[in-house]
């Protein structure tokens, strides 16, 4: 059995550049918002549509299609379950509707909170590029969390509250590209944080973090050898050759890139999805691109402040020789 029959069951029948043209030009209103994609953004719709490509699942709109945990949990179960080491059961996904913290214009392509049957929050979160002062940011935004559930509690039981009430809160941060700090320790692409005492005393923190750099998996993943693996491979790449190497190791992925290949026929939600994801990555490149500048400016006062010490040092000592 050939590689391309192997993609022909994966993703359906492949058909020509034209007919996937032909495809999107039978919505008026899809083919307008196709002319306006970048050249490489429309290659990729018409290679999807042809039925030679994935689909990029960590953008929103496409993430909502295919592991909507309010419409199939499992699969998103399956992925937590792997990557934290213990059975997790969504029962509710909660709105991001009224937290203070959520950045605006952020970096952020894909965030969404659930509740677990044992009470924890987790927030699942992937940015297209890393934030800077990670820690400090995570810091903020799982205060926010640990607050929102210690509300909740509170509100459900009143006068019986206590703290030991309150179950662990997880923050995982997907990232698409990661920064320096991260980079600098591949080929390590998952970064666990867990606080304990030094003394080895007995405390229960209930801020937890994972860190995965799936920029470095890409460069390190030659081989899908786990499940976890499968699922960063399904997650960061839409390359046909990936595809193939997935649906080999791990079938019970065939499954969702049924579900992928349904919108080869849609295009009209398929071109509103890419033109969704288009907006928000041009909001976040720009963000990214203000905040490379004012750390480079950051750095130039920092260095200019460093020279104009020296200078001074240099004209006191000068001023003591003259003396």
């Amino acid at each position: 059995m050939t590689n391309e029959y192997k993609l022909k069951e994966i993703l359906g029948e492949p058909i020509s550049r034209e007919e996937a043209l032909q495809i999107i030009q039978s919505d008026y209103t899809a083919y307008l918002l196709f002319q306006d994609f970048p050249a490489d953004y429309q290659n990729q719709v018409l290679e999807f549509i042809q039925g030679i490509r994935g689909l990029p699942i960590l953008y929103d709109s496409f993430f909502q299609n295919i592991l909507n945990p309010s419409v199939v949990p499992e699969r998103l179960e399956r992925f937590l379950s792997s990557l934290m080491n213990q059975q997790i059961h969504i029962v509710q996904v909660i709105p991001r509707e009224g937290s203070q913290l959520v950045d605006k214009g952020s970096f952020v392509i894909m965030d969404i909170l659930v509740q677990t049957k044992n009470g924890s929050y987790i927030n699942v979160e992937m940015q297209k590029h890393g934030y800077e002062f990670t820690g400090e940011r995570s810091t903020c935004y799982m205060s926010d969390l640990v607050m929102r559930q210690y509300s909740q509690v509170k509100a459900e039981k009143k006068k019986k509250f206590s703290f030991k009430d309150l179950k662990p809160v997880y923050l995982i941060v997907l990232m698409e590209n990661s920064t320096k700090n991260f980079k600098v320790v591949a080929p390590k692409y998952i970064h666990r944080v867990h606080y304990t005492c030094d003394t080895g005393a007995d405390v229960n923190f209930l801020a937890n973090y994972t860190y995965i750099s799936l920029d470095t998996f890409r460069s390190v993943g030659q081989n899908i050898s786990s499940y976890l693996d499968a699922w960063f491979t399904f997650l960061s790449s839409d390359a046909p050759e990936d595809i193939l190497k997935l649906i080999e190791s791990y079938p019970e992925f065939k499954e969702y890139y049924h579900d992928i290949a349904l919108f080869r026929k849609k295009p009209k939600e398929l071109i509103a999805m890419y033109s969704e994801a288009l907006i928000q990555m041009d909001k976040n490149t720009a963000n990214y691109m203000i905040e490379e500048m004012q750390k480079e400016v950051e750095e130039l006062h920092t260095e200019l402040d460093e020279k104009n010490a020296y200078i001074k040092k240099l004209e006191s000592q000068l001023g003591i020789q003259n003396e």
